[in-house]
């Protein structure tokens, strides 16, 4: 999964790129840390996330996730994550990745 985040962390940037279904984004926000987010269009030209992880990325390859949102969600979920919902984060978070994975590797 690390090669998958690697190469996604590598050909995508932070601006939003519209790819068949919905807006790609990276950013990178210090050395070690990022956010994925996958949107739609919202109302008024915003844009909801669905979802957004931002995440630290150590040299060992170790994810240490740090904030997780999703606006289409109801109710909205806007959290950190924490031992609770760890494995559900991680769970999204690997559906990201091959999303952007897929979306890049066939275009």
């Amino acid at each position: 999964m690390v090669d998958k985040l690697r190469y996604v962390l590598t050909h995508f940037s932070d601006s939003r790129v519209f790819i068949s279904d919905g807006y790609y984004r990276v950013q990178q926000f210090d050395n070690d840390i990022y956010e994925l987010e996958f949107s739609v269009s919202g109302y008024c030209g915003t844009f909801e996330s669905k979802p957004a992880i931002k995440f630290q990325l150590s040299s060992d390859d170790d994810i240490t996730f740090l904030l997780y949102r999703d606006m289409t969600a109801t109710p909205i979920k806007f959290f950190t994550p924490d031992d609770s919902n760890k494995a559900a984060v991680r769970s999204e978070f690997e559906a990201l990745v091959e999303r952007f994975y897929q979306v890049k590797d066939n275009i």
